[in-house]
């Protein structure tokens, strides 16, 4: 996240209530990710989100979690159908303290 977040920052998040993620700084939990760093199911990542949307409802089809480093190494967590059972954003980055 080092493009938006420098490494070792302390960093401000809001508690996410609703609303749209798409293209936020998020903080997210989900027990099958493995977090490069520090092996932990969480991480903080751009949201990107693919929907199916009918007259009556939608659905996630896949949330795509991107990272926004400069170190190539960091690839994008793509999580769908059952991995999105257990998802669930924390908070929405706000500022660098």
């Amino acid at each position: 996240m080092n493009k938006n977040i420098p490494n070792g920052s302390l960093c401000l998040f809001k508690k996410y209530n609703g609303g749209s993620r798409n293209g936020k700084i998020v903080l997210v939990q989900q027990h099958d990710i493995q977090d490069a760093d520090f092996g932990s199911g969480y991480t903080i990542k751009e949201y990107c989100s693919e929907k199916t949307i009918s007259e009556e409802s939608w659905q996630h089809d896949k949330i795509i979690l991107k990272p926004r480093s400069l170190d190539d190494s960091y690839e994008a967590i793509e999580l769908s159908e059952d991995q999105l059972i257990d998802f669930k954003v924390l908070g929405v980055f706000v500022a660098v303290i």
